[in-house]
């Protein structure tokens, strides 16, 4: 099978809501844990930090950083605004939800 015949993880997320009231609730409830995980996967990626590495830089220890980046727990508020702070994410509440733009890295 070639990679270009691999469905989209977002095609088969889509549908999968569709379908699944259920899996649709527990998408929605890590919407945000899975936008910051993208998010300091990326940073990291791009700064060629490890995990070890980014969690001294942000003053965690490594097992907070693979949490984050499991993306299966809503992070605290502390840890947005820490993660904000460094320039990693930036963070919007609204009406609409809330929102986790990643920032451009070093």
């Amino acid at each position: 099978m070639k990679v270009s015949d691999l469905r989209r993880h977002e095609d088969v997320r889509e549908g999968r809501v569709a379908k699944d009231r259920a899996y649709a609730v527990e998408a929605d409830r890590l919407a945000l844990a899975g936008a910051v995980s993208v998010a300091v996967v990326r940073y990291r990626s791009e700064c060629g930090l490890t995990q070890t590495a980014f969690a001294a830089e942000m003053g965690w220890k490594q097992p907070q950083v693979a949490r984050l980046e499991r993306g299966d727990v809503t992070p605290s508020w502390e840890t947005l605004e820490r993660l904000a702070r460094a320039g990693v994410i930036e963070v919007h509440l609204g009406r609409q939800g809330t929102i986790v733009r990643e920032l451009a890295s070093a």
